[in-house]
C-alpha cells in the first residue's frame, strides 16, 4: 500500500471562523493583502495538526474576480497578482521545507455555475496569467481544485501543461457518476489521461456524494488519487458559511473507506479545520 500523505483543510471557512468577512466575487483573497498573518497562522495550524501539502489561498486571487468589484483591467490584474504573490509567500514561509505546497487554481467564474463558464480563448489566456504567477513564485504542485467542466479542464490544461511541475486535477461532482456539469465522471477522468497529470482528487463534494463515487476512482485511474470531501451538512455552501457539519467519525470512515480502495491522499475541504486534519494524522495514517 502506498504511504498515504495527508492534504490541508479549509481556508475559507476558518477565515470566517476567525471573524474575517470574505467580500463577495473576491471571497477569501482580499485576506492575502489586508490579513496575511491571518492565513498564514492557519496554514501554520494545519502543518502543526500533520498535514504534508498546504494549499495556497489563491482560489479567488484572479483579475476577473476584481473586475467584478470594480476596479478596471489594469488595477484588477496589479491588485490579483499582489494577492497571489502574497498567498504563495506566506505558503513558503510556513511551510519551511516541511512540507509541500500547491498552488490552488479554480474556475474562473463559480465552481458551483459551470455555465458560466467564459469561453476557451479568454479562459486559456487567463489560466496562463495564473499559472506563470503560480510558478514564478516558487510552488511546488499546480493544483486545479473544484473543477466543474470537462471544456473548463481541459483549457486550463492547455494553458499550463508548458510548466514543468507537477499538476493535480480535483474534480466537483453532481451525483456519483458525474461532475457538476452534468457530464460523466468517466470521461472527465478519460481526459486527464491525454495530460501529464499526476494526481486526480475529487473535493467539496458531501461525504456521501465522496463514498459513492470511490469505486469509479479506483477502477478507473492508475495514478495516485485521493479526496478532501465537504464537511457541511446538505449541499455545499457557496459562501463557504457552514453552520452544521458532520461527526468525526462520519468523516473518518469515509477516508479509511478510500484508503482501502487505493487513496493515498486525504485531507478535507469547506467545514473542515486543523482538528480533522489532526484526526487523520493521529487515527487513519
Amino acid at each position: 500500500m502506498p504511504k498515504i500523505k495527508i492534504i490541508d483543510g479549509a481556508m475559507g471557512s476558518e477565515l470566517i471562523q476567525k471573524g474575517l468577512h470574505l467580500p463577495k466575487y473576491i471571497w477569501s483573497a482580499q485576506a492575502n493583502i489586508e490579513a496575511q498573518e491571518i492565513v498564514y497562522q492557519i496554514h501554520k495550524e494545519y502543518i502543526d495538526a500533520g498535514a504534508n501539502y498546504i494549499t495556497t489561498n489563491t482560489f479567488r486571487s484572479t483579475p476577473r474576480s476584481y473586475k467584478k468589484i470594480g476596479l478596471n483591467q489594469e488595477e484588477a490584474t496589479q491588485t490579483a497578482e499582489i494577492s497571489l504573490k502574497n498567498a504563495v509567500f506566506q505558503a513558503k514561509k510556513v511551510s519551511d521545507n516541511k512540507c509541500k505546497v500547491l498552488g490552488s487554481i479554480a474556475p474562473l467564474e463559480d465552481c458551483y455555475s459551470p455555465n458560466l463558464f467564459p469561453g476557451v480563448n479568454a479562459a486559456k489566456e487567463e489560466f496562463m496569467q495564473i499559472g506563470s504567477w503560480l510558478v514564478e513564485s516558487g510552488i511546488d504542485i499546480i493544483l486545479l481544485e473544484t473543477m466543474n467542466s470537462i471544456v473548463e479542464t481541459k483549457a486550463c490544461l492547455d494553458a499550463i501543461s508548458s510548466y514543468d511541475i507537477p499538476i493535480w486535477v480535483s474534480f466537483v461532482l453532481k451525483d456519483d457518476k458525474h461532475i457538476l456539469s452534468g457530464e460523466k465522471l468517466t470521461q472527465a477522468i478519460e481526459l486527464l489521461s491525454d495530460y501529464n497529470v499526476d494526481t486526480l482528487l475529487i473535493n467539496c463534494n458531501p461525504l456521501k456524494r465522496t463514498k459513492n463515487a470511490l469505486s469509479t476512482i479506483s477502477a478507473m485511474w492508475n495514478k495516485r488519487w485521493g479526496i478532501y470531501p465537504n464537511l457541511g451538512l446538505g449541499e455545499p455552501s457557496p459562501d463557504g458559511n457552514i453552520q452544521e457539519i458532520h461527526s468525526d467519525e462520519e468523516f473518518l470512515s469515509i477516508c479509511k473507506q478510500a484508503i482501502k480502495l487505493g487513496a493515498s491522499i486525504i485531507g478535507g475541504c469547506c467545514g473542515s479545520s486543523p482538528k480533522h486534519i489532526k484526526l487523520l494524522s493521529d487515527k487513519v495514517i
